[in-house]
């Protein structure tokens, strides 16, 4: 597995999960299973769906939790750099 693409896909489908819902962590979590990784030729598909599950899981085990601490727990920063 490519680390470097799994973490930039982690991070790239996380922000685009915050800026789809209204920030609550239930709306990124349902906005997170309305994805899906699709294509027999999809670049890094392992890497994606991984990363897509990864944070599926985090947002919902943990929704009960400040979203600082999710992010913190999959290592994404919302800042840029």
């Amino acid at each position: 597995m490519d680390h470097a693409a799994y973490q930039n896909y982690l991070e790239k489908i996380v922000r685009e999960a915050i800026a789809h819902s209204d920030g609550a962590n239930a709306r990124i979590s349902e906005y997170l299973w309305s994805l899906q990784v699709r294509g027999l030729f999809t670049p890094h598909k392992y890497e994606k769906q991984r990363a897509l599950d990864e944070a599926r899981r985090a947002f919902d085990e943990h929704r009960h939790w400040p979203q600082e601490i999710i992010l913190s727990h999959l290592g994404v920063s919302l800042k840029e750099g």
